[in-house]
């Protein structure tokens, strides 16, 4: 919304004066409309309705990685053109509404480039959580960011490794056990005593 209104005023006041407008002007005006037009909508739409197109995580990243690049291109395109401001945008050369001009476009630079941060982190943040549970066995790609499960548990694998081969029971006849050596008892020997009768 900053990004929109100060670089609307700049091609309004550009069009006063220089009856022209500069293109980094109007490619953030482009950006900024179709980002407040889309990003809503797209929420909307995933609040209102359930497994809807544009709620799912590929067509997300997808669309949000068109507009990481698009507020990349006006923040550098932005940037590029303060060079023809001068040195500075408070110059007592200039009239108020070229310096107001060049202030305006040094926060269409900074906003812009907070605009791609921002969708820098939710983007990596995003693609990092979607690969670590796409990995795991869960399905995250078609699903949305609310219902995706980005930590699966119970997951099935069986599917992924292929099915386990059951080998069919083959009876075996059991190998005989070598006999444990075993030593003779041993003879208990008594010596034999001489008989002796008793007597009365």
């Amino acid at each position: 919304i900053i990004v929109l209104g100060l670089a609307g005023h700049w091609i309004s006041t550009t069009e006063s004066w220089l009856d022209a407008y500069y293109a980094y002007a109007a490619l953030a005006v482009a950006v900024s409309v179709l980002t407040l037009i889309t990003v809503p909508a797209m929420l909307i739409i995933d609040i209102m309705r359930r497994g809807a197109f544009t709620s799912m995580i590929l067509v997300e990243l997808v669309w949000l990685g068109l507009l990481w690049v698009l507020w990349l291109a006006s923040a550098a395109d932005s940037a590029n053109n303060l060079s023809g401001f001068g040195s500075t945008c408070h110059s007592e050369f200039f009239p108020d509404w070229w310096t107001q001009g060049c202030s305006e476009t040094q926060a269409i630079v900074a906003f812009s480039f907070l605009n791609w941060i921002g969708l820098t982190g939710y983007l990596v943040s995003l693609l990092t959580l979607s690969i670590v549970a796409a990995q795991k066995g869960a399905p995250v790609w078609k699903s949305s960011v609310k219902e995706a499960s980005f930590v699966p548990v119970n997951v099935d694998l069986s599917g992924a490794m292929g099915a386990a081969e059951s080998k069919p029971a083959v009876s075996t006849p059991m190998q005989e056990q070598p006999a444990l050596q075993s030593y003779p008892t041993p003879v208990q020997t008594t010596t034999a005593q001489p008989y002796q009768p008793t007597t009365m």
